[in-house]
């Protein structure tokens, strides 16, 4: 998408530099006033590109910031066994930043997407349950889930 909006830009620009050049050379005035109204059509065309490549210029620099912070977020976690079998991520030792201890769902920071796991006790049964509000997993700690627990689940 950039590279054929620099091209775009870049053909618009060279067509109004012709046209420019063009202009120099008339006398009928009727033709000299066409020639300047496609130059300004030429030259909002090459703004449109221009600004086209700026916007995507800027979600790009939005998107590595993103995914720098991610990276290092990221490196403060660990995949661990938190029981039954069960695995997310959980802070290294030492990588707490005054934050309380938590887990992230495996699913969601497989994706890039940190989301803090949510305990939740759940009946009937009285599950202890580990929850991921952003993509609906379920970690059951203990207990055994049961066909309500998973009614309405997003």
């Amino acid at each position: 998408m950039v590279v054929a909006e620099t091209i775009a830009g870049l053909s618009a620009v060279k067509t109004a530099f012709d046209m420019a050049k063009a202009l120099q050379g008339m006398h009928d005035a009727a033709a000299r006033d066409r020639a300047v109204i496609e130059l300004q059509k030429e030259i909002l065309v090459a703004q449109a590109a221009q600004s086209a490549l700026l916007e995507s210029e800027s979600a790009l620099k939005k998107e590595v910031a993103e995914l720098k912070a991610w990276d290092a977020d990221k490196q403060r976690y660990q995949l661990r066994d938190i029981g039954r079998g069960i695995t997310a991520y959980a802070l290294k030792e030492g990588m707490q930043n005054g934050e309380p201890e938590h887990n992230l769902c495996a699913t969601c920071y497989q994706r890039h997407h940190k989301s803090i796991l949510q305990p939740e006790t759940r009946a009937p049964g009285m599950t202890k349950t580990l929850v991921c509000h952003d993509c609906g997993s379920a970690l059951y700690l203990s207990g055994t889930p049961h066909p309500d627990h998973f009614k309405n689940r997003g």
